[in-house]
């Protein structure tokens, strides 16, 4: 590995990488030495690095400004390994290192912003709130999912009094048809459809090939949405290494979607033979955590139409991340956007502040639309950097 990339020396006190100046091409992996983020956007929260960590990766990869300023705290020898090149990375270690250093980033963040959000500290994971949770994504509409938390309430407590509920829940219950098998590992998954819940973590990786998913958790009793994903992103759901149940999460299929569905297994096949996974999967989990920092900004906020604006600006991220139209249409409702801000405004408040902002279209049905999202992150770049 030292062979394949340049090595280099940074000298004590030698600011890396400045907070809102715009990314480089390249990041490093630390060889020795110790380096320090400091987070201003949150609570002045540092990160400390040392050998075998990697900075400057997220915002290098989605060619984002830098979200935190980093300092070396001594020499430090580091690999310098340009983003062009993540792509034809053959060694499997490296790229399971990069995975979980994005999985680990990624969780951090999500957990500080779950913090800033949750109100009510009460555990609806214990066997009797199980079914809460079900109803909870039942009155929202999803039916799969309130109808396989139940079965994964009566498995995984055959012998308790508690699962008559869920029983009893599961019976006016009607599940969305199984996926339909198009080729191998590739399903036609209809819109509803559950692909696992918060009680019941899934051994796969989901490739969206067309549609739309969606992941939630249930937050202050409120199914909160964390992310809409569409055409190429990859979902990978794993076990939180943080005992915080907001991490866990349930995966709904919004519209008619093509997915590829790959055991974990093998993933280090697919690495080795595909490096447009190795591209995709990094890239999106980049925009993920960045995805979660801008939230964070978001609750930060002062005005809430700084809030809306900033908030969008992530939507739009992740939606033109892989497919550059021009016009964006949001799958976030209303609600759906008061629950992410943790913000209780009337709704017609909400419309009338968005209705004033430059690019974007309201329909009677309420979706939203921004007309050229270019022009939309050139007039609001003084709210989001």
């Amino acid at each position: 590995m030292e062979q394949q990339y340049n090595k280099i020396t940074i000298k004590k006190s030698t600011i890396i990488f400045k907070y809102k100046e715009p990314a480089k091409d390249y990041f490093y992996i630390i060889l020795k030495g110790k380096v320090t983020a400091y987070n201003v956007f949150y609570q002045n929260y540092d990160i400390h690095y040392k050998e075998g960590d990697i900075i400057g990766l997220i915002s290098s990869i989605i060619n984002e400004p830098y979200y935190s300023t980093i300092e070396s705290n001594e020499d430090t020898e580091v690999l310098k390994i340009y983003v062009q090149d993540l792509a034809k990375i053959d060694n499997y270690k490296l790229i399971d290192k990069i995975s979980n250093y994005l999985s680990s980033i990624f969780e951090t963040w999500l957990s500080k912003y779950y913090s800033l959000i949750t109100n009510n500290k009460v555990n609806l994971y214990n066997k009797e709130d199980i079914v809460t949770m079900a109803n909870i994504y039942k009155n929202r509409g999803f039916t799969d999912a309130s109808y396989k938390i139940c079965n994964g309430c009566i498995k995984l407590f055959k012998d308790d009094i508690h699962i008559n509920e869920a029983k009893k829940l599961i019976i006016n219950t009607r599940p969305i048809a199984k996926p339909t098998r198009i080729e191998e590992n590739v399903y036609s998954i209809k819109k509803g459809y559950c692909l696992y819940t918060e009680i019941e973590p899934s051994s796969y990786i989901y490739m969206i090939r067309s549609g739309k998913v969606g992941i939630y958790s249930i937050i202050d009793s409120k199914a909160v949405v964390r992310s809409i994903y569409s055409s190429n992103y990859i979902i990978n759901y794993y076990k939180p290494v943080l005992d915080y149940k907001p991490l866990f999460t349930t995966a709904i299929v919004l519209e008619d979607s093509v997915i590829e569905i790959i055991e974990k297994d093998l993933m280090e096949n697919i690495i080795n033979r595909d490096n447009k996974f190795i591209n995709n999967y990094i890239k999106a989990t980049a925009a993920k955590i960045n995805n979660t920092i801008l939230k964070i900004k978001a609750l930060s906020a002062k005005e809430l139409n700084e809030k809306l604006i900033i908030l969008i600006y992530s939507f739009i991220k992740m939606d033109t991340l892989f497919e550059k139209n021009k016009n964006v249409r949001l799958y976030y409702s209303i609600d759906d956007i008061k629950n992410i801000l943790n913000i209780d405004t009337p709704n017609n408040e909400i419309f009338q502040i968005l209705e004033q902002l430059k690019h974007m279209r309201i329909d009677k049905s309420e979706n939203i639309t921004i007309n050229n999202y270019e022009n939309f992150f050139r007039e609001y770049e003084n709210y989001i950097i």
